[in-house]
């Protein structure tokens, strides 16, 4: 895969992250998260991949800005991007954090294996 390739795929990734969320797609993200994922939540709590999934629900809108996609050898990345969230309840109120990700290549394709997020 050449850089060109992998760092198109990652923001890609990224993009749909924000969507995939609100959207509570379990399935979606039952193949982009690795086994071992961990997400560290803007409160401090750390979430397993199951618990991420588990905690999916359709909800507020999210917004992604990339801040930069970055390989680190072949088989791993990292991406930083703030992400605007919306209350459900009051769409004048917004939320923005700022998320660290990092990506493991697994045959062939990008899994998220670490989720870093705290407020903006």
């Amino acid at each position: 895969m050449s850089d060109y390739t992998a760092l198109a795929e990652l923001m890609a990734i990224n993009e749909r992250i924000g969507p995939a969320e609100s959207a509570a797609d379990a399935d979606w993200f039952g193949e982009l998260l690795h086994d071992r994922f961990t997400m560290r939540r803007p409160g401090g709590a750390l979430s397993t991949r199951g618990e991420f999934i588990a905690g999916l629900a359709p909800g507020s809108e999210r917004r992604t800005t990339m801040l930069s996609v970055e390989l680190h050898g072949s088989h791993r990345a990292t991406a930083r991007c703030l992400v605007d969230k919306w209350a459900l309840g009051n769409p004048q109120q917004v939320q923005t954090f700022d998320n660290l990700r990092v990506f493991i290549l697994v045959d062939g394709r990008w899994q998220l294996i670490t989720w870093l997020a705290e407020p903006a």
